[in-house]
């Protein structure tokens, strides 16, 4: 791991770094097997002009290149002459990507779409439309900004899967965290059925982002998300692998802070997340971030809240990525889809371990989203919350939960 004076980790560019350079050069992402595999796929999709309408559902879990491998798709269509565009159900992914790859370029910003703006394109308008993150696909695209005269019974995946003869859905069926998410391999392929168009599925399993081929396994099996009953594993360091994931726990968020500092002062990118279990404010005046996470006397804002830049900070939709946000905690909705090289996250009072199993708390949420929903919903989007917040990094993460007996099961678990 890094040290005071040893090289950053973060000399090697993100994403978002080099997603304008895959829209006009090749290889950019150095695809491994599995992609390439897509990539070709796809390929013979598009040449095939004559063909029936062709859909191609992706699946992957964290880490594995599916937004690298989107990124891809699109750029090698367009350079090759097709109308391609590129969606997300995320206003934080999709801002980034026009900020960054759209730069400067309002006809580049408008090849990312949201799935509700793309589902508004004619029927057979492009010949290429990449769906990332489509386990955020929704029953159908109205929202309550939708005039009555817009209105539609149709559901946002016929309406998607009419928009293009090759469609291609990358999706983590664990990454659908909120009410109404409802995209899972077998939704859209019984979509795509209905509506004549033949149907290839493949999966993801290279990890790319984590420095640990079973970070993510560790993660899921820590949530219980694979087997609820089944008790967590201790974490093994990945003992061969070089160089290692840093996984450690804090006994306080000063500490969790502390722990992150060494990391920033050689260049490393930090960044620290947290359960939704505190306000979230709108900014005042003379008062950009209010200080609404409170653990004893330590006190920190969330991430500015809406999509204007406040103050010179960045809005929520830039968090991960503006150095600036460097300062504010973030939440699911400001890093789901991003990555950074050190991640702290704080696991509030909604998930704690109690009696050998996790007990969630839907009273200690206070995540809008979640308002209404049963308990087992929520006990299952919470957790899938943290697995998001808990495979951001890709070079370490450090731990602290607000409770003391779920910060001693982290302790018996990872060790420094």
């Amino acid at each position: 791991m890094p040290t005071a004076g040893s090289p950053s980790r973060s000399a090697a560019p993100t994403l978002f770094d080099l997603a304008a350079r895959s829209i006009t050069h090749a290889d950019v992402f150095g695809l491994d097997g599995d992609q390439q595999a897509v990539l070709d796929h796809v390929r013979r999709c598009l040449a095939d002009e004559s063909g029936p309408r062709a859909v191609v559902v992706v699946a992957g879990g964290a880490g594995t290149g599916k937004s690298a491998l989107a990124l891809t798709l699109l750029g090698e269509a367009l350079r090759a002459g097709y109308r391609a565009r590129h969606a997300t159900g995320s206003q934080a992914f999709t801002t980034a990507l026009r900020k960054t790859a759209g730069h400067g370029s309002r006809a580049t910003q408008k090849l990312f779409q949201y799935f509700g703006t793309a589902a508004d394109t004619e029927p057979d308008g492009l010949d290429l439309l990449v769906c990332d993150g489509a386990h955020q696909l929704r029953a159908t695209s109205n929202t309550r900004y939708t005039p009555a005269s817009r209105r539609s019974d149709r559901t946002q995946a016929a309406q998607l899967l009419e928009t293009a003869r090759v469609v291609v859905f990358l999706l983590d069926e664990d990454q659908a965290i909120r009410p109404g998410q409802i995209g899972t391999r077998n939704y859209l392929a019984t979509a795509a059925r209905a509506c004549g168009a033949t149907v290839h599925g493949t999966e993801l399993t290279s990890q790319h982002r984590h420095h640990s081929v079973s970070y993510d396994t560790w993660v899921r099996g820590l949530l219980g998300l694979d087997a609820p009953l089944s008790p967590p594993a201790p974490w093994n360091g990945d003992k061969d692998s070089a160089p290692r994931f840093e996984l450690r726990v804090a006994d306080c968020p000063g500490e969790l802070e502390q722990l992150l500092r060494p990391k920033t002062e050689v260049g490393a990118s930090t960044r620290i997340t947290a359960g939704l279990c505190w306000p979230w404010s709108d900014a005042r005046p003379g008062n950009p971030l209010v200080e609404d996470i409170e653990i004893g006397d330590w006190r920190r804002p969330w991430s500015v809240k809406g999509q204007r830049a406040v103050g010179g900070l960045p809005p929520s939709a830039m968090w991960a990525i503006e150095p600036a946000g460097a300062g504010q905690i973030g939440s699911v909705y400001s890093a789901q889809g991003f990555e950074y090289d050190y991640g702290g996250v704080i696991l509030g009072p909604d998930l704690l371990w109690r009696d050998d199993r996790w007990v969630t708390d839907p009273a200690a949420t206070r995540d809008d989203a979640l308002d209404g929903a049963t308990a087992a919903d929520v006990d299952l989007w919470v957790r899938r919350s943290y697995r998001v917040l808990l495979t951001r990094a890709t070079a370490g993460t450090i731990l602290y939960s607000t409770d003391a007996e779920t910060r001693a099961l982290l302790h018996d678990l990872i060790s420094a």
